[in-house]
């Protein structure tokens, strides 16, 4: 598991360019004390709040946001090219642009990796 690193007043971090996307709702929202309790092994309502495992996300996106912005000049693309369990390295969205592009990219790799990304709300 990771969670996003942010403030008081930005929960999201360097997520924040995801907030009122079609990418916002698959970061689960964890309290700090439910992630409390699970640190101290009491993980029932962690649990509750995590929803579906990290690979199986990316299925709840519209099609047209998982595809690769690289499709039209990579040799190597396929159907395999997709945000999901073997997703390749070197996926790309379309959605984004500068620093946002690599974030998203990492977070992609993570849940293909199965490590779940929450949100934590503070307070």
């Amino acid at each position: 598991m990771a969670r996003v690193i942010g403030t008081e007043d930005n929960p999201w971090g360097v997520l924040k360019f995801l907030v009122g996307t079609v990418w916002e709702p698959l970061f689960p929202r964890v309290t700090q004390d439910v992630l409390d309790q699970a640190l101290r092994g009491y993980a029932t309502p962690l649990m509750r709040v995590l929803g579906p495992p990290p690979q199986a996300l990316a299925k709840r996106l519209p099609v047209q946001h998982t595809v690769c912005y690289q499709r039209t000049a990579c040799i190597n693309y396929g159907v395999l090219c997709v945000p999901g369990p073997k997703v390749p390295d070197c996926w790309e969205t379309s959605e984004f642009s500068g620093t946002d592009i690599s974030t998203l990219n990492y977070v992609v790799r993570l849940w293909r990796d199965d490590v779940v990304i929450v949100v934590l709300i503070l307070g």
